[in-house]
């Protein structure tokens, strides 16, 4: 059994892109991810005199609010250690991302009206990359728990969705005739405060990370400060090595419309990702 934690970065209608990741966890190894996942919390609470409630990746990385009173180099070595973490814990990632000016040109072509809001068109496409990925896994060592940051109105909404997911969606991990829909989703999508999960924070952190990414590469965005392109750039070459592979996110050859769909609607650097 699997579990996945859930965090965007971009949720702002003013962002050009919202950007969502999931830490994909297998259960045999999730306790010793959260225990040492507390002891580095621990130690970067010792940077503070107040209480950290969470890390807050876009913070951490910019050196907002209580974290400008951080050194910028601690800062740095904190984000990058949280790269290669996910990596010694052997975790893999997913990514997804709706560039909404891309989202608004498809609604002149026929959105799916499951898909009109950003944030359920990104949980959706996380729940169809893990099917894909796992559902040929055996002994429902694929079946797997979707644990969202806390966001209680949407997240009940995308449950209703994968609780029955509409037809349109079958084709994108070829569907068997006699296949139940979304057989390696578990029951419903949870909600849980990112404060009480430190994989929700890393996923958050992540999501940032990729958000970053893109700006910079996509959009035009300048650099915060000098070399924060070249670090973002680092992080993601980390971040990449983990990621499901390309075939179950933004395939370039797949004969799914569901699949062509997403491709259409994401931003081409996180697209050409290994």
């Amino acid at each position: 059994m699997k579990i996945c934690y859930v965090d965007e970065s971009g949720n702002v209608a003013q962002d050009p892109c919202l950007v969502m990741v999931g830490i994909l966890v297998d259960s045999a190894r999730l306790y010793r991810t959260q225990k040492e996942f507390a002891e580095v919390f621990d130690i970067v609470q010792g940077l503070f005199k107040e209480n950290l409630r969470e890390l807050k990746g876009s913070k951490m990385i910019l050196g907002r609010d209580r974290w400008r009173k951080v050194d910028s180099e601690i800062r740095k070595l904190i984000a990058g250690y949280f790269c290669g973490w996910i990596a010694q814990r052997k975790h893999r990632l997913i990514v997804t991302a709706i560039d909404r000016e891309r989202l608004q040109a498809a609604e002149k072509g026929g959105v799916p009206d499951e898909c009109q809001d950003g944030w359920l068109a990104a949980g959706l496409h996380v729940a169809l990359q893990i099917q894909k990925a796992n559902q040929k896994t055996s002994n429902n060592k694929g079946h797997t728990f979707l644990i969202f940051d806390d966001n209680k109105v949407k997240a009940d909404t995308l449950s209703d969705l994968l609780w029955k997911p509409p037809a349109w969606t079958d084709d994108y991990y070829d569907r068997k005739k006699k296949q139940d829909p979304l057989d390696q989703i578990i029951d419903t999508t949870f909600s849980i405060k990112s404060h009480h999960a430190g994989s929700v924070q890393v996923a958050d952190l992540f999501a940032f990370i990729l958000r970053r990414y893109t700006e910079i590469e996509d959009y035009g965005a300048e650099e915060e400060w000098p070399g924060e392109k070249a670090l973002i750039d680092d992080y993601v070459d980390s971040l990449a090595a983990r990621l499901l592979p390309k075939w179950t996110r933004w395939p370039t050859r797949s004969g799914s419309s569901a699949a062509q769909w997403f491709n259409d609607i994401a931003p081409p650097s996180l697209r050409a990702l290994g």
